[in-house]
């Protein structure tokens, strides 16, 4: 009865470590958006918006930023007025946290002043701990330049995009693309890896996307149709195997795609089970110079 006993402590000081490490908490905000008249956001943009910039700022002052080389400033001039920097995309990204649920509806109050439409949202709900796994990964976004690839963080509408990136250790590596229609897609690996794994070995240097290095590789283009467009490069990689998440193959055009709620569901459910997983994720520019005569 005694060795009982002694294995159910066991497995309950287990379970409180593991509650420890990714511990829930219940957190609340307000965060305010400021859109004027020459902004290009619709309504139910700056709502999204809004209301994300909140949760952002619950899970923030709670569990803090997310430690990565691409740190997004909290605070910057938007639209010539001083805000915080935390727009839907990147709420995974800035703070250490993700958001479970909410508890209350989001309360959202929008007042027009001196031109400018005024959102403010409170946000109540439960939030969950990430933790960010520290490893030293070494990685760039590249395009085409004169007779060599240069690093870039912005595209012209068309250019190709390469990933190049080193890990210390043995592992799997994948890349997503997130963009701004709330539509995530899968670069590596590529849609034709039946095995839905890429391994990578240790110090070696891997320049994917890129036919001349790799027979197999794809292919890919930055496009928009709008004047700018900022998407986000995700790059995740472990020493464990882990397989990418369960995309729709649309056409041989283009990658596979997921909605980014299950795209960041997959992630979060991957970095619970695999304390080291890392994930980085780092802003491009798209800019169309077409647009400008139309």
């Amino acid at each position: 009865m005694n060795k009982i006993f002694t294995v159910l402590a066991f497995l309950l000081m287990l379970g409180y470590t593991d509650g420890m490490a990714q511990r829930v908490e219940t957190v609340t905000a307000t965060y305010t958006y400021v859109v004027t008249d020459d902004s290009d956001v619709s309504l139910k943009e700056a709502r999204r918006r809004c209301i994300e910039g909140a949760k952002a700022k619950a899970i923030e002052s709670v569990f803090g930023k997310m430690v990565t080389s691409d740190v997004i400033d909290s605070s910057v001039e938007t639209n010539g007025e001083s805000t915080s920097s935390y727009f839907w995309q990147n709420t995974m990204t800035s703070v250490r946290g993700d958001w479970i649920q909410d508890t209350d509806p989001p309360v959202l109050n929008i007042e027009y002043s001196d031109g400018k439409l005024i959102f403010t949202a409170t946000v109540n709900g439960l939030a969950r701990e990430i933790v960010q796994a520290n490893v030293d990964i070494k990685w760039n976004i590249l395009r085409d330049g004169t007779n060599r690839k240069v690093v870039t963080d912005a595209f012209e509408s068309g250019e190709r995009i390469y990933v190049n990136f080193r890990t210390p250790a043995d592992g799997y590596v994948a890349v997503y693309l997130i963009v701004a229609d709330d539509e995530v897609y899968c670069l590596l690996p590529y849609p034709n890896d039946s095995d839905g794994k890429f391994p990578v070995k240790s110090g070696e240097d891997y320049s994917v996307f890129d036919r001349n290095i790799d027979a197999d590789a794809r292919y890919y283009k930055m496009t928009t149709k709008s004047p700018t467009e900022s998407n986000q490069i995700v790059l995740i990689y472990s020493p464990n195997p882990f397989v990418k998440c369960n995309d729709k193959r649309v056409d041989s055009k283009r990658p596979n795609v997921i909605s980014s709620r299950n795209f960041q569901k997959w992630l979060l459910e991957n970095q619970k089970r695999d304390r080291d997983m890392y994930v980085d994720k780092k802003w491009v520019k798209i800019n169309n110079r077409n647009t400008e005569n139309e």
